[in-house]
C-alpha cells in the first residue's frame, strides 16, 4: 500500500505497458475484483487517475478496475507536446481498450471518464465507435455551437484555465508545495480533505538530476486543451443511442456553478441522453462528493441490468 496524505492507495494487481503507434507510452494498472464487471477509468486535464482514488476506491470490492492516464500525464513518461489533443486521445483509447481486452479477457466493460477523457470518449461515440457496454461521462465540457448563449461563458472559462496553465510553475521542492497551491485555488475549494495532496503527488514525478519534483504534464502542454474543445465536432447525437450513456454533471443551480453544468444539461436535453447532476458540486464533483458520484454510477448500472 502507498500512502498519500491521508489516502492509502492499494498496490495494483497487474499492469500493462503499452506503446501507441507513434511511440507514446501508456501504462494501464489493474485493481479490484477480477471476477466483476470491468470499469475503465481515466481523468481530467491537470489530474491523473490516482487523483480520483476517493471515487474509485468504492469500486474495489465489486468491479475489475483498469486505470490509465492520458498520454504525457500521471504515471506515463513524457513523450511529446505534439500531438497532445483530443483526436489523438480518442485513437489512444481504441488501442488501450483493445489491449485490456486482449490481455485480461473480454467481459462487460463500463467506461468512466471525467472532463478531458470524457470528451475524448464522446468524440469516438458521436462517430459511432462504441467500446463500452455502458458509458458514464462526468461533467464533459460540451461547448454548444455558435448561436447558443451558453457557448461564450464556457469558452471564457476555458480561456481563463488555459491562461493559468501557461504561467503555471513546473518545478517544486516537494509535492506538498504544489498541494498548497491547490489548497489556495478557488476552484479547488470544495475538494475533500486530503485530495489536494493526493493530486499533487499524482501529477508530479521526481527528477533525480535536480532533486526537484516536476509536473508530469507541463502547463503549456495542458493549456491548449481548455480551448481546443470548442472546435471539436461533438455537438451531435451519440450513435447508437440505444447503448446506456449517462452524463453525470455538476450542480447547475448555484450562482457560481461551473459553465459546464448548464451545457451538459442542454446537451442531454437536445440529444436525449440520460442526465443527472450531483448536488452541491462543481466541475471536480468526483473529488468533492465521491460517495454520491459512486451511488449515481451504481444506480445507473442497476437500472440498465449491469449491476454485479
Amino acid at each position: 500500500m502507498s500512502g498519500t496524505a491521508g489516502f492509502v492507495l492499494p498496490e495494483s494487481t497487474a499492469a500493462l505497458d503499452l506503446a501507441m503507434d507513434d511511440g507514446a507510452s501508456i501504462r494501464v494498472v489493474r485493481h479490484g475484483n477480477p471476477s466483476g464487471p470491468r470499469v475503465v477509468l481515466s481523468h481530467g486535464n491537470g489530474f491523473a487517475s490516482d487523483s480520483y482514488f476517493p471515487f474509485w476506491r468504492h469500486m474495489l470490492e465489486r468491479f475489475d478496475l483498469a486505470l490509465f492516464d492520458i498520454r504525457n500525464c500521471g504515471r506515463n513518461p513524457f513523450h511529446a507536446a505534439e500531438p497532445h489533443g483530443y483526436p489523438r486521445f480518442a485513437c489512444d483509447n481504441v488501442a488501450v481498450h483493445g489491449a485490456i481486452a486482449g490481455e485480461w479477457g473480454r467481459k462487460t466493460t463500463i467506461g468512466v471518464f471525467h472532463s478531458m477523457s470524457a470528451i475524448a470518449a464522446l468524440l469516438a461515440v458521436v462517430d459511432g465507435v462504441w467500446h463500452w457496454d455502458a458509458l458514464v461521462l462526468f461533467d464533459p465540457p460540451v461547448i454548444p455551437p455558435e448561436g447558443s448563449p451558453l457557448r461564450g461563458p464556457l469558452m471564457a472559462e476555458g480561456a481563463a484555465l488555459r491562461d493559468a496553465a501557461l504561467i503555471r510553475e513546473n518545478r517544486f521542492r516537494d509535492p506538498e508545495e504544489l498541494a498548497d497551491v491547490f489548497r489556495y485555488m478557488h476552484r479547488f475549494r470544495r475538494l475533500r480533505k486530503g485530495v489536494a495532496a493526493l493530486n499533487a503527488r499524482s501529477v508530479l514525478r521526481f527528477d533525480p538530476a535536480s532533486g526537484d519534483w516536476l509536473l508530469c504534464c507541463p502547463g503549456p502542454v495542458e493549456a491548449g486543451l481548455y480551448t481546443e474543445v470548442a472546435a471539436l465536432p461533438i455537438w451531435r447525437r451519440p450513435d447508437p443511442p440505444a447503448r446506456p450513456l449517462l452524463v453525470a454533471a455538476s450542480d447547475p443551480g448555484p450562482e457560481d456553478a461551473p459553465k459546464t453544468a448548464p451545457c451538459c444539461r442542454l446537451y442531454c436535453e437536445t440529444f436525449g441522453v440520460d442526465y443527472a447532476f450531483v448536488p452541491d458540486t462543481s466541475h471536480l464533483l468526483q473529488l468533492e462528493e465521491p460517495e454520491r458520484c459512486f451511488a449515481l454510477f451504481d444506480c445507473f448500472l442497476a437500472d440498465n441490468g449491469i449491476a454485479p
